[in-house]
């Protein structure tokens, strides 16, 4: 690729294919699930410690794999009920003028909030349902989110990646 001077550089090219801050979070559907899966999960610790009592370490037993059976199908279920919801920010007059545009007093949060998700997309009712039906803890993270691409500086966090191995730490040289 070649050097760009600042003589070369295109900058109506560049802002074309700029982008606004955008985040997501991903909520739950079935978040009530986790009770149950909190129950079956202690049901499992305790059938697996009576089960070393009597029999000691080796033994495999089938109330503890039912269990285990349960929990896996429960905890599919909430993994699917999975839904990745996506922010864009919005400055500080967007958020005003958006809020102006609502006479209902009540609405102008949500009518914010839904004109910044962009996907999946949203009404004001719907996202007034939405904070309804998962709770304020996941209400709050999508609000977290949009308040971050509004923000916040855009960062990429790649502390998931592999590190590179240096002679220090053990790796090749």
């Amino acid at each position: 690729m070649p050097e760009v001077t600042p003589q070369d550089f295109d900058v109506d090219a560049w802002l074309d294919d700029a982008e606004r801050p955008a985040r997501s979070v991903t909520v739950y559907q079935k978040s009530g699930l986790i009770a149950d899966l909190d129950r079956l999960a202690e049901q499992i610790k305790n059938a697996d410690d009576d089960i070393e009592e009597v029999d000691g370490p080796s033994a495999g037993g089938s109330a503890s794999g039912k269990l285990r059976a349960e929990y896996a199908k429960l905890a599919k279920q909430f993994h699917d009920s999975a839904l990745i919801i996506r922010v864009e920010g919005r400055d500080t007059h967007e958020r005003i003028k958006i809020a102006d545009g609502v006479k209902d007093i009540g609405m102008k949060d949500a009518a914010v909030l839904a004109d910044a998700i962009t996907s999946p997309k949203f009404t004001p009712e719907q996202v007034i349902r939405l904070v309804e039906k998962i709770g304020g803890a996941q209400a709050g993270l999508i609000v977290e989110r949009f308040n971050e691409a509004s923000e916040a500086i855009p960062t990429v966090s790649a502390d998931f990646l592999p590190k590179p191995s240096t002679p220090d730490d053990g790796g090749e040289s």
